[in-house]
């Protein structure tokens, strides 16, 4: 695969400060009646996969005047079978459609073989940082990244599980990935925040410097923020995307802004969503977080 800069990307560029949201059927409406006052927005790619109908012509029509962010849930990066051919073909044609400003995808297993048949897991499930889950990965990653002519991002994920055997902890594992592919990185906070609280970190601070010190800052292409359900202490936190960015969130965020600087920022929100209005506002006090750590100055700025 080229290497960053010349790595097939959209002609479109967002800023470095840019704040987007995700697109999801409920605010369809809202989009269409109104022009977003917002960067970009995200949707999941499998939703418009179809050949044609209203789906499909609402993306081409939002995408002609608001950059997309293109964010799969189904290529199972991290899985030993290969991402599906129909998968990649499918995938491919949207891309085409919308020109994306990024195309991604999570790091983890979806795809199986069973009795000769392939099936699909139906969640973002985990894989154990090992050198052979690496080679998958990696595989995996070149494949989808040359049949689309350009670099996709992969994200970090929740995993609500520990595997007995470990070559490496998380970010060393990305690192190598992203090194190995030069692909790019989505570096979720809230799945950082969620692993963290579910594996009893003492610290969080402390493992939030730690993790996001041993990444390639370069290869980061955006951020993604969102919400849990609380839960008791000694039940386990899902990272459900149901509720506004916790106030823990927001200063990781900040936090993690000071270390890396600006990057594009996504607020994702999937399930008891709240009104078009009321999304917009998490994505203002982003730009604020922005603003309080950058300077009112440098937030403005394309970087």
């Amino acid at each position: 695969m080229s290497n960053r800069q010349d790595s097939g990307q959209s002609q479109q560029e967002l800023k470095s400060t840019a704040v987007g949201v995700g697109l999801r059927p409920e605010h369809y409406q809202d989009v269409l009646e109104q022009a977003p006052s917002i960067d970009f927005l995200e949707v999941h790619s499998e939703n418009f996969f179809a050949d044609a109908g209203i789906s499909v012509d609402l993306l081409q029509e939002v995408s002609a005047s608001t950059p997309i962010s293109l964010h799969g849930t189904s290529a199972g990066l991290g899985s030993v079978e290969a991402v599906p051919d129909d998968y990649l073909k499918k995938l491919k044609r949207l891309v085409d459609r919308v020109d994306p400003v990024l195309v991604s995808d999570h790091l983890c297993f979806t795809w199986a073989r069973i009795g000769g048949r392939l099936f699909h897991g139906g969640d973002l499930l985990p894989i154990p940082y090992t050198e052979d889950s690496l080679l998958h990965a990696v595989n995996n990653i070149d494949r989808i990244q040359q049949y689309l002519g350009r670099q996709i991002a992969i994200e970090n994920v929740c995993a609500y599980i520990e595997f007995d055997q470990s070559d490496f902890d998380e970010a060393s594992f990305i690192g190598e990935i992203v090194a190995r592919t030069q692909c790019g990185l989505i570096l979720d906070i809230n799945n950082l925040m969620v692993n963290a609280r579910n594996g009893q970190v003492s610290n969080l601070e402390n493992f939030v410097d730690r993790y996001v010190g041993s990444l390639d800052h370069s290869a980061i292409t955006e951020i993604h923020l969102a919400g849990s359900t609380p839960v008791g202490e000694e039940e386990l936190l899902i990272d459900d995307h149901a509720c506004p960015v916790s106030v823990a969130g927001w200063q990781t965020y900040e936090r993690v802004l000071n270390v890396i600087g600006p990057k594009p920022t996504l607020i994702e929100w999937d399930n008891n969503l709240p009104s078009w209005r009321k999304l917009l506002g998490e994505a203002t006090k982003a730009r604020k977080a922005q603003r309080r750590v950058l300077g009112s100055e440098r937030s403005h700025e394309s970087l």
